[in-house]
């Protein structure tokens, strides 16, 4: 809802799968991938890794927010290609807005 009300189109995913089934379905019209680490059939950093090893989303960003405020996870996910690693517990709506906007700028109008 937050990127919604800034203007970004936001698709959803239910788990890590569908979020790899979706910038498979639609590459080059995703422009970014937010994902928690912790998810079903497919985790957050692992997720990342397949984006950043297929041809075609590798240079597709990814964000990883996690609960997870530990240096060992947060190299782990930016080891895995991840583009930011956010701790939820750090960040307010500010934060991540800023990082969207660092990655992919203002919404297309």
């Amino acid at each position: 809802i937050l990127l919604q009300g800034q203007g970004y189109i936001v698709l959803s995913a239910s788990d890590g799968q569908a979020g790899l089934d979706l910038s498979r379905k639609y590459p080059g019209i995703i422009d970014l991938v937010i994902t928690d680490v912790d998810m079903p059939r497919l985790d957050g950093v692992e997720l990342t890794a397949l984006i950043k090893k297929h041809p075609q989303l590798k240079s597709l960003p990814v964000m990883i927010v996690s609960y997870k405020d530990c240096e060992e996870e947060r190299l782990r996910g930016l080891e895995a290609g991840a583009d930011y690693y956010i701790t939820k517990g750090a960040f307010q709506d500010e934060t991540l807005l800023q990082a969207v906007l660092d990655l992919i700028g203002e919404p297309e109008a």
